[in-house]
């Protein structure tokens, strides 16, 4: 493949990386990848764990360890430096690998906090698979616990860690304790017995369907994800 093709693709991706800025901007939101550092100093540090190999779903991937070159994307790691720049260089050279016969085939460095992940080594390599619609991303993970307590948020993510031994799923993050019990019983799952890597796909591609018709619908002003949704969903349509 030619620099020239990835030279255009690297102008593309600038382009949406342009109009997300502004959209975001518009509407008073941070439009570049949140930092992992600046997060922590509210909750405390339970312990850290290595996780190792995952394959990251790319919609986790919302920013960066530390605050170092976050002006260079956008919130979801599109490109907003000049095409003559130096970044731009490195990001068509990536561009090309992963084009042509090698690939990308480095995993990403990062640390997983409440479900999410903040990238340490490799952003370069999230832009350029995030902007061809990569659905996941190979990573090295470090897993962050934060401190227990009786906040909602907190209990709900030491129940997905259970959930997650059996499962090995990032795809769905409930906010609520007791979400993930109820995704269980509508799935027909115990929470000991272990997913086969069929039962994985399976729902991750029925999952990512239904995501993609929630996110179409007009819901500004409702604070519901789409795993929320998928709950009620189930209620009606199990």
């Amino acid at each position: 493949m030619s620099s020239q093709i990835a030279l255009e693709e690297y102008d593309l991706a600038l382009k949406k990386g342009q109009k997300e800025y502004r959209e975001l901007v518009m509407a008073g939101k941070d439009p570049y990848p949140a930092v992992l550092d600046d997060i922590l100093p509210q909750y405390g540090i339970e312990s850290v764990q290595q996780v190792g190999l995952l394959e990251i779903p790319a919609q986790r991937i919302v920013g960066n360890k530390s605050a170092g070159r976050i002006s260079a994307f956008t919130a979801t790691f599109m490109p907003l430096l000049d095409r003559n720049s130096e970044f731009a260089a490195k990001w068509v050279n990536l561009c090309e690998a992963h084009l042509g016969e090698t690939g990308i085939r480095d995993p990403i460095e990062c640390f997983e906090f409440l479900g999410e992940f903040y990238v340490q080594e490799g952003n370069k390599r999230v832009s350029v698979l995030r902007h061809f619609g990569s659905p996941k991303i190979p990573g090295n993970v470090t897993r962050i616990l934060p401190t227990p307590s009786d906040s909602p948020r907190i209990r709900a993510y030491y129940e997905f860690l259970e959930f997650f031994r059996q499962s090995r799923l990032y795809t769905v993050q409930f906010r609520r304790p007791g979400d993930y019990a109820k995704l269980l019983s509508h799935l027909g799952k115990r929470k000991d017995e272990p997913w086969t890597k069929m039962e994985q796909n399976t729902f991750n591609s029925y999952f990512h369907y239904f995501r993609d018709a929630f996110e179409k619908q007009d819901l500004k002003g409702n604070d519901i994800l789409p795993e929320e949704a998928l709950l009620l969903w189930l209620e009606l349509y199990p």
